[in-house]
């Protein structure tokens, strides 16, 4: 049995984080947090839950998870203390925002023995997402020479922290958000972290949204490595009339074919989301993919309980958090001149 305690409730990725541990078989154990409206709504979720103290977690020898959903700027403290202790860490994305937070929680992992993950959710819980990679990793589409990956978001204002809006503690929107698009190009182009990877041009700006000046709603990044390049947007855009959070794309093009997601809604018409077209030299297909299993939970409580390094490799997490806050820290202001 794997037992699990929560601290920091700042973000509904934690309900995903949860539900996908308690799928597998994990037991929660415990949770903390600052009050608020989702700390209310997550007690009333896990009502049989107990609210402790994060020093009260810590010490606790039953727990062998802790798992991070607070303001994001705090959560590398946390992280190394949990470390410390002998536990392992799952983290919402971002798990850090600065590349010092980055070195520490690398040395405490490593010192300690223990994992530290970064869920990127949106390649472990969106199926045609998760589809798409696979595919690609396969070679299915001959060697990747393009990816493309848009994140766009419902801005949602009324119901954001305070934090959201202060970059130095969200992180920036690349390390936040464009986190995603960054895990899936490195996943999709070198698996193994075998090979450089590096930031050509980042951008980052304000433009819709005057009231909070200091936030930002668009970014971009591109990357490039192993003979392929990403191009990838990330934005606080989504207009009111779109019936979902935003229409995220993953376009991937190799020597042999192409790879299309519409994780979230098919403008062609197609009911749901995890849309996912293979174009090949066989012809055009729309893969099914209702049966990809959503399993990075399963595959969590394995490496724990077998002290593997496979579902979320160290180095490949170590990059990807690398690149976004090289990226965050070079971007130059939108509009570019």
């Amino acid at each position: 049995m794997t037992n699990f305690a929560v601290i920091g409730i700042q973000h509904l990725h934690v309900f995903e984080l949860v539900n996908g541990l308690l799928d597998a078989g994990a037991d929660d154990v415990a949770y903390a947090g600052d009050d608020g409206p989702l700390l209310d709504l997550y007690a009333s979720w896990r009502s049989d839950g107990h609210r402790r103290s994060i020093d009260e977690i810590l010490a606790d020898p039953a727990v062998d998870l802790v798992v991070l959903a607070g303001v994001p700027s705090d959560r590398a403290g946390i992280a190394v203390a949990a470390l410390a202790a002998g536990k392992a860490v799952l983290s919402d994305k971002p798990g850090v925002t600065s590349l010092d937070q980055l070195d520490a929680v690398t040395a405490a992992a490593e010192a300690a023995g223990r994992p530290w993950w970064v869920l990127f959710s949106e390649r472990f819980t969106n199926r045609a997402v998760t589809a798409a990679v696979s595919r690609a990793q396969r070679g299915e589409i001959g060697r990747v020479v393009d990816v493309v990956g848009l994140g766009p978001h419902s801005l949602m204002a009324d119901g954001r922290p305070d934090w959201f809006w202060d970059p130095d503690r969200s992180g920036g929107i690349l390390v936040d958000i464009g986190s995603h698009q960054v895990d899936q190009f490195c996943a999709i182009v070198d698996p193994d972290v075998a090979s450089d990877i590096t930031v050509t041009s980042a951008a980052v700006g304000n433009v819709a949204c005057p009231e909070h000046p200091d936030m930002q709603d668009v970014g971009r990044i591109t990357l490039a490595g192993l003979g392929a390049i990403g191009s990838h947007r990330v934005d606080y855009l989504t207009a009111e009339g779109l019936d979902t959070w935003g229409d995220v794309r993953l376009m991937i093009t190799g020597t042999g074919g192409s790879l299309e997601v519409r994780a979230n809604v098919d403008p062609a018409g197609a009911d749901g989301g995890e849309h996912l077209i293979q174009v090949d030299r066989t012809g055009t297909h729309r893969i099914d993919c209702s049966a990809v299993a959503v399993d990075w939970a399963d595959r969590l409580r394995a490496d724990l309980d077998n002290g593997t390094d496979e579902f979320l490799p160290a180095a490949h997490v170590e990059r990807v958090c690398r690149l976004t806050l090289d990226a965050q820290a070079r971007a130059a202001r939108w509009p570019l001149p």
